[in-house]
């Protein structure tokens, strides 16, 4: 009982940290001088929540304030920051590709955006909201990398401890999902989530799904702004083929991720 109530307020204190610390920069906006670095510089607004919220969780850690029934762990233990061989940079890099892939493919699907006009309305939102390297640095890479910590090096780590290994990956997906702007974001991350966790599983480091998706989201932003697609993605049946060897490329790759690295992980275990 005492490992079940343990999980449950520590998921319970990392999202409280994380929408305290949204809830506070919000507040902020209403101050005068924020609010108008904010409405020059968006993205801004995200790089002080990253910075923030990784703080916090670090003195967490620090301060013992997270429940443990075993030995404790500094952050950088418990979410599994290990250095990554550079085979398996290769390899998130290449699965980031296909997902970018992916992204950019399922955006030019005219029947999907017309289920799901939010979609685009909420790309455009992102990539109109200040300088374009900035938007790369908050949503292509700092945000990114804070859903990692969170939803695969806090979350799932908790929640393998008291549940099967399968059942924490569709939970932490779940979560994952649940936190998207929108339904066309939700479609998606229900693939990309079980996606990150299983790549995070097989390299045993946070790393891993972090450069996936620091690769997936900075190369659609990208290939966004400059238009790529526009002429080769022209109807419905070649934007579909583009998202499905997208979806297929990620996938394939993890399989082939986890058939080469069964014998060549990282020293910490699961």
């Amino acid at each position: 009982m005492k490992k079940y109530l343990a999980t449950t307020a520590n998921v319970i204190l990392y999202f409280v940290v994380f929408y305290f610390t949204m809830f506070v920069f919000g507040r902020l906006l209403a101050i005068e001088a924020y609010g108008k670095l904010i409405e020059a510089n968006p993205p801004l607004h995200l790089v002080f929540i990253f910075g923030v919220t990784m703080l916090l969780y670090w003195l967490l850690f620090k301060l013992n304030l997270v429940v443990s029934n075993t030995e404790r762990q500094s952050f950088v233990q418990v979410v599994k920051f290990v250095k990554l061989p550079s085979r398996l940079v290769v390899f998130s890099f290449l699965i980031g590709l296909a997902g970018a892939l992916a992204s950019l493919g399922l955006l030019e699907i005219v029947s999907l955006k017309e289920v799901f006009p939010d979609l685009e309305a909420n790309v455009d939102s992102m990539m109109g909201s200040g300088n374009f390297l900035l938007i790369i640095a908050a949503l292509g890479i700092l945000f990114p990398a804070l859903e990692e910590v969170i939803f695969r090096g806090l979350l799932f780590n908790e929640l393998k401890k008291v549940m099967p290994l399968w059942i924490a990956v569709v939970l932490q997906m779940i979560g994952y999902v649940a936190v998207q702007p929108s339904a066309g974001f939700m479609l998606i991350s229900v693939v990309t989530g079980t996606v990150y966790c299983l790549i995070y599983i097989i390299a045993r480091s946070l790393w891993a799904p972090i450069i996936v998706q620091i690769t997936a989201m900075s190369l659609f932003f990208i290939g966004y702004k400059l238009d790529v697609g526009k002429g080769w993605m022209n109807s419905d049946p070649a934007a579909i083929a583009i998202t499905l060897v997208g979806v297929v490329g990620m996938i394939a790759l993890t399989i082939w991720l986890n058939r080469r690295n069964r014998d060549a992980r990282p020293a910490t275990t699961f």
